[in-house]
């Protein structure tokens, strides 16, 4: 459909971007992202959640672009219901992760597989899963070491993960990770991340990359903020995130995406 919007893409991280403290969409929101979307605008979500963590959202938020899901690690395209691309661990880091659990006890770990989360060690945070309807296994069968993994969570409260972390990539392994919150950090395959997966898609779809604008909060959405056309941190975001972003928003609790439509189209009605 062409319209105002039409050469431009529209990508925001979820948590505590465009979605508010209590986890929902707020209306203005979601009618600022239907009227883009009504005037030509691509629109998708970039997050470390998997595919049923972001359908879960669809009966409110329409998007019309594959999504950047895991960080990075996968594509998907919820219009045909399938993965467009994906890439896993590398199977020698997986051998970190039996030393993780072996030796910081503390450390909650949870692997992803098959869009399936197994729970490798339980702690506080693993208990948001008893409130939703993901396929969730509270262990780790020998099984599941022999399949291809998407994601691994390290996960521990902020100071805990602020000692661990570099411990684990100096000590257990050199390859991606990233904190994706307080008291995640996400270790996925090397090679991805949301900028990169940002890219790729925005490729596949015909889209320029000065006409993509992102939006996030955490150190896991810098690499799309850095590459795309146009970048804004919402108010709430870290210090980090703020500094390298082009432009502010306000917080996700202020209907942050319905801002940076509304800007938008100030921008474009300036080059008509």
């Amino acid at each position: 459909m062409q319209g105002k919007f039409s050469d431009y893409l529209l990508v925001s991280d979820m948590d505590a971007t465009l979605l508010d403290d209590n986890h929902t969409i707020s209306e203005e929101n979601r009618q600022a992202i239907d009227y883009f979307i009504k005037n030509g605008g691509r629109f998708t979500v970039a997050t470390g959640r998997m595919v049923e963590a972001v359908r879960a959202y669809m009966p409110n938020l329409h998007i019309n672009a594959p999504a950047v899901l895991h960080n990075g690690a996968k594509i998907y395209d919820y219009e045909k219901d399938c993965a467009v691309f994906e890439r896993f661990i590398e199977e020698n880091r997986k051998q970190a992760i039996k030393r993780v659990y072996d030796d910081f006890p503390q450390i909650g770990l949870e692997v992803y597989s098959d869009e399936i989360v197994y729970v490798y060690r339980e702690c506080e945070e693993t208990k948001r899963f008893l409130t939703r309807s993901y396929d969730v296994i509270y262990s780790l069968p020998d099984e599941i070491w022999q399949r291809p993994w998407i994601k691994v969570l390290l996960i521990g409260e902020r100071e805990l993960l602020d000692k661990y972390e570099p411990i684990y990539r100096t000590e257990y392994d050199n390859g991606y990770a990233v904190r994706s919150g307080d008291k995640y950090l996400d270790v996925v395959a090397n090679g991805v991340s949301k900028g990169k997966g940002m890219l790729d898609m925005a490729k596949k779809i015909g889209i320029e990359q000065n006409k993509i604008i992102a939006a996030g909060d955490k150190m896991n959405d810098i690499s799309m903020l850095e590459a795309a056309g146009i970048s804004y941190a919402v108010e709430n975001a870290e210090e980090s995130v703020k500094k390298i972003a082009d432009n502010l928003a306000p917080s996700n609790n202020g209907s942050a995406i319905a801002y940076i439509i509304n800007r938008l189209e100030k921008i474009v009605k300036t080059q008509n």
